[in-house]
């Protein structure tokens, strides 16, 4: 399956960036194509972490779809899963790490990963898999930018940085 897998430092901090991306019905807010997202289900669970079932109604000129996801999100660790459910593809998943930087900044580490059922849907959106991924991560810094103080360093050298890995 064709994958997106991106690293990006951000100068907010890795909670707030972390409870931006877990925010996901603000997502029609400013995310890129979600016309709309609704929450089904959302569990606390015991070890700390959240379940949810979500449902997003995308666009993108003359093509409309919905899918269901199911969301795992580990504040303790700031992770975030998301695998299919239903909808357009054949599959889908997408991870979220957010690695705190010794500058209090935040290193994304981001991975998409999609394929479509329709072959038509997969002939639309093969060629722009990197754009489209690096629009939405751009959008969620320009949110971040918004609604957070900004952290760290205006450089970090990141071969430096050490990260530890979920």
């Amino acid at each position: 399956m064709p994958m997106h897998e991106e690293k990006r430092r951000i100068r907010h901090s890795p909670d707030d960036l972390y409870a931006l991306v877990s925010d996901v019905k603000s997502y029609p807010d400013f995310v890129p194509f979600v016309a709309a997202m609704r929450v089904r289900e959302n569990t606390e669970n015991p070890d700390g972490t959240r379940s949810m079932k979500a449902e997003a109604s995308v666009g993108y000129k003359f093509i409309r779809e919905r899918f269901a996801t199911q969301v795992e999100l580990d504040p303790k660790n700031r992770v975030i899963d998301v695998s299919y459910l239903s909808g357009p593809f054949e599959a889908l998943a997408n991870h979220w790490r957010f690695h705190e930087l010794s500058d209090g900044s935040t290193l994304i580490d981001f991975c998409v990963e999609y394929e479509f059922r329709n072959k038509v849907l997969k002939m639309l959106f093969e060629g722009a898999r990197d754009r489209a991924a690096g629009m939405i991560l751009d959008a969620f810094k320009q949110e971040a930018d918004r609604r957070y103080e900004t952290v760290g360093k205006p450089e970090l050298d990141l071969a430096a940085e050490t990260v530890e890995t979920v």
